[in-house]
């Protein structure tokens, strides 16, 4: 299957740096974390071994963690076994939104990781929940590709998909931004005439700006989100990492194990390890694969001021 996800966009094609910097200027709009007096000194490890009897509960990031893209790391297929034959809890909390959480599940069975369903929280789910516990009247756009199968929303939805006209948009009650597959700067721009001239919902299932796959990154739904707050009257739901909804279903999930017993895994400071921090939980950061990969962590620590109780290059 082909990769339609954008790898650029309006003559910008990401890299670590670049996403960093966005993170960076969409900082005020993320959650506050642990103010700088707080923050841990980051202890560096060269993996996840030295903690595995410190922690009851373990939480992985997905994309630059356990896989990029389709290809799973083979040392995160072993260390994810390794903590279940020693009794440890294992759950995955992932930004990903385009698969509904039954295929999202499969995907990663067929990566070779025994993981059941139950042990994985998507930001699509969250999303998900919280409009079965609150139902959203009118017809809503869905924002993804036609594989996503979006009638598990709950929603009375129309697809919206490149090519499509701004007048289009224009009757539809709300928008659900899924996936950025096939995104592109003609679509970008009939969402922001069609909301300019009517603000109404955007719920927001990735936050994420950016996607580590492999030899590159893709703009995901959080960086046209942002990008069409600049552009006109919205406000966007967001649901997964890092905010409170999408930590809130992995805490429901590990009730009973207080958050400072629970190490987030992630590769990303602005999303898994501020909103770790947010949660309560301890935190660690992956830095060999992923949104910071060959950048400087020392100094994108201290620039941004989030800190990881730990730090590795892999788990």
């Amino acid at each position: 299957m082909i990769d339609t996800h954008p790898t650029s966009f309006a003559g910008v094609t990401p890299s670590p740096a670049w996403a960093f910097a966005q993170y960076q200027h969409i900082r005020g709009a993320l959650p506050k974390g642990l103010p700088p007096e707080h923050q841990p000194p980051t202890r560096e490890l060269t993996s996840l071994a030295p903690l595995l009897d410190r922690f009851q509960a373990f939480v992985f990031d997905a994309f630059g963690v356990l896989n990029a893209g389709p290809r799973a790391f083979p040392e995160a297929v072993a260390r994810i076994r390794q903590l279940q034959k020693l009794g440890k809890t294992v759950m995955v909390l992932s930004n990903a939104a385009t698969a509904s959480h039954g295929a999202l599940a499969t995907k990663y069975q067929t990566m070779g990781f025994d993981l059941r369903p139950d042990q994985l929280v998507s930001s699509r789910r969250v999303l998900e929940q919280v409009l079965c516990r609150h139902p959203r009247p009118g017809r809503f756009g869905v924002l993804s590709p036609a594989s996503s199968a979006p009638e598990s929303l709950g929603l009375d939805w129309v697809p919206v998909r490149p090519g499509i006209r701004s007048g289009a948009l224009d009757p539809l009650d709300g928008f659900v931004f899924l996936s950025s597959e096939g995104w592109n700067e003609e679509i970008q721009e009939a969402m922001a005439q069609s909301l300019g001239r009517h603000p109404r919902p955007l719920l927001v299932a990735n936050p994420d700006l950016v996607a580590p796959r492999g030899d590159c990154l893709t703009m995901e739904p959080g960086y046209f989100a942002h990008l069409l707050m600049d552009q006109c009257p919205v406000q966007p739901e967001f649901f997964g990492k890092p905010y409170q909804p999408a930590f809130d279903a992995v805490l429901e999930k590990l009730t009973g194990i207080d958050p400072a017993d629970i190490l987030m895994v992630g590769d990303t400071l602005h999303t898994d390890i501020l909103g770790g921090q947010a949660a309560g939980m301890k935190t660690m950061l992956i830095t060999a694969e992923g949104a910071l990969q060959g950048m400087n962590i020392p100094d994108c620590i201290a620039q941004s001021g989030i800190a990881p109780d730990y730090s590795a290059p892999a788990i």
